[in-house]
């Protein structure tokens, strides 16, 4: 704790300076920014509608386009560490496996979404998603839905859902082509091509990312652990006739990671790679009738992920070992939203989705399991209701049958109130979910065919202040979740069994103010007791304590600051490489960022950012690196053609 003091008091000392009314004393840009986020931003979400958020009583969080630019990211991975009662460890540098935690909540608990097709991997241990392939190219915003949200996404969102929604083309045809490079031989560049009418419209983008890393293995010989990415990804849509449109979204992601045999002085790997391959296509249809006031959509969704684990012969092993996991999952969706009256709407729906997968590892520990397959059908209904704008509630219930556990009944209620003038919004939200378990913790070598489906209930109750017009605000939520019966690694059978019953409570403050002359500030603390009631322990790599503040700043017209400080509190963690494993404790860090922005004319901007600028040593999983400061350096041509 010695070390982090140190690095805290530079950072709010930075902070405070930049926040003062003198720093940015040169700035010609004397107009009033209106606020970023308000009441009436309007999110997909929170009821898989366009709703204002005043109408969402569950938390939400959402990351801009602006936000990405401001900051310069290239990953969701890095982009979601500093939004608040969110926490990712990484095993590694860029590429490797990175684990989101939701307020507290197992990762594999969090659905994740990229324009509304359900990407989670079948064949991930616990059904999770990783974020660490996925880029931010053409990303128009990431909307972070809290809470169990079965009731209108099925199993795996009983923590929340993370939405990736992309960027769709309008107007004259303009290219947009970004070239980046900095520390560790990083690379980046990318190029797009978008444009649209009244009647059809396009979005096309490409980019590919190569850097030579760190070391996976913190405690080896620090050889370098590489990673490139290519991803190419386009949304086209026609609207044929009036209340009729069709779209076409596709995503294809190729990673490849060199990766290290695991901790320890030992653990270095020189040609060890770790290759994922993943496929999104989501075709649709939309139907408008009765003056808008019935809309359906038809979709249809395809996922293919390929894995890869590929572990040559070198002076350290003697033996070769490659693992395969191949997964796939086909989902139809007839969604139908029906306006009843004023202040009272109605979304039902019905889905059905196939998924299958294979795995097959030869080497020390040779295993395989042929192609297995797993259906759920389920149907929803949600109704949302309101009186003027002061009082706002949703109300749903959902079946779901699987072939292999049968039916499963959740329901969520959630109210909110504003009154508006004394500026306060009183919110809460109740709802009950469901776990399905993977096909890999069923059918591989460590499964068990006869898990069953765990259940979860989850409630919040929070308060939200705003002042000065929207552009100030602050709010705090207490959150409750409970997991009951859900699948867990059991250490004595070394298998997954039904051995879990874990809760997770906390309290989130969260803070926002929009100034003048380009200004706006954000806060975020996270109080989580993340408890695994078999053990009588806290969950591992789950900070009780994390914040941050990020700052955005005109310096002047053309030129912004961005400045972040996150904080991650002690972590507990386990030690694999002894038997049995070692419990230890991570110590809490402070990583300061800070990025700038230049717009050399309208079209050519200048951006460059530094990483973990104070060269803070920390771990988020023991014993895997991380990186220390880190400096990079970009240009971005825009809007070519408008």
């Amino acid at each position: 704790m010695k070390y982090l003091h140190c690095t805290l008091k530079p950072a709010f000392c930075l902070i405070l300076l930049t926040a003062m009314p003198g720093f940015a004393q040169n700035t010609q840009d004397s107009a009033d920014q209106a606020p970023r986020y308000t009441l009436d931003t309007v999110v997909v979400t929170g009821n898989r509608i366009e709703t204002p958020l005043r109408q969402v009583s569950s938390s939400i969080a959402v990351i801009t386009a602006e936000d990405i630019e401001l900051s310069s990211r290239n990953t969701v991975a890095d982009v979601l560490r500093d939004v608040g009662g969110l926490s990712v460890a990484q095993n590694g540098g860029t590429g490797t496996n990175a684990s989101v935690f939701l307020r507290g909540a197992e990762s594999a608990y969090t659905l994740f979404l990229i324009d509304g097709v359900e990407v989670n991997d079948p064949m991930s241990p616990g059904r999770s998603y990783t974020p660490a392939h996925l880029t931010v190219d053409q990303v128009e915003r990431i909307e972070i839905l809290y809470g169990s949200q079965s009731t209108l996404y099925g199993s795996d969102a009983i923590a929340g859902v993370v939405n990736i929604i992309t960027k769709q083309g309008e107007g004259p045809p303009k290219i947009d082509a970004t070239i980046e490079g900095g520390a560790l031989g990083t690379f980046r560049s990318r190029a797009g091509l978008s444009g649209g009418a009244a009647d059809y419209r396009y979005a096309i983008d490409g980019s590919f990312l190569n850097t030579r890393g760190i070391s996976a293995n913190a405690l080896g010989n620090m050889e370098e652990d590489g990673y490139r990415n290519s991803t190419l990804g386009g949304r086209f849509g026609a609207t044929p006739s009036a209340g009729v449109s069709v779209d076409l979204n596709v995503r294809y992601t190729d990673g490849r990671a060199d990766i290290d045999n695991g901790v320890g002085p030992n653990g270095d790997d020189p040609n060890r790679i770790s290759t994922s391959r993943q496929l999104f296509v989501r075709p649709s249809a939309t139907l408008e009738r009765w003056s808008q006031r019935w809309k359906q959509t038809l979709g249809y969704s395809l996922v293919d992920h390929s894995r890869e684990d590929d572990n040559p012969v070198d002076a350290n092993q003697e033996t070769a070992s490659h693992s395969t996991f191949d997964a796939r999952l086909h989902k139809v969706d007839w969604q139908h939203t029906l306006l009843l009256s004023e202040g009272n709407t109605v979304v039902f729906g019905a889905e059905t989705e196939t998924e299958q997968g294979e795995s097959e590892s030869r080497g020390p520990f040779s295993s395989k399991f042929d192609r297995r397959t797993a259906r759920m059908t389920g149907v929803y209904l949600q109704e949302l209701l309101q009186s003027g704008d002061a009082l706002f509630a949703a109300a749903g219930v959902r079946l779901d049958h699987h072939d292999r556990f049968g039916s499963e009944v959740t329901y969520n209620f959630a109210p909110n109130v504003f009154l508006e003038e004394a500026g306060t919004r009183i919110k809460g939200a109740y709802g009950t979910g469901y776990k399905a378990p993977s096909l890999f913790q069923l059918y591989s070598s460590f499964g068990d065919s006869t898990l069953q489906a765990g259940s979860s209930t989850s409630w919040e109750a929070g308060i939200e202040q705003y002042l000065a017009g929207q552009r100030l605000m602050a709010g705090v939520t207490y959150f409750d979740n409970t997991y009951d019966n859900m699948v867990g690694w059991d250490s004595a059978t070394s298998s997954y069994k039904n051995v879990v019953k874990a809760t997770s409570r906390g309290l989130e403050l969260t803070g926002r103010y929009v100034g003048i002359a380009g200004t706006s500030l954000r806060a975020y603390y996270t109080f989580t007791d993340s408890k695994d009631h078999e053990t009588d322990e806290q969950l591992l790599r789950r900070p009780r304590h994390s914040g941050g503040i990020v700052l955005d700043q005109r310096i002047r017209p053309g030129i912004d600051l961005n400045l972040g400080f996150r904080y991650s509190g002690d972590r507990r963690d386990n030690d694999f490489s002894t038997w049995p494993a070692t419990p230890v404790t991570l110590g809490g860090f402070g990583i300061v960022n800070v990025a700038a922005n230049w717009e050399i004319t309208p079209n050519i901007q200048l951006f460059g950012r530094i990483d973990n600028l104070l060269n803070a040593e920390y771990e988020e999983v023991l014993g895997y690196g991380t990186v220390g400061i880190a400096g990079y350096l970009g240009i971005r041509v825009a809007n070519i053609g408008d």
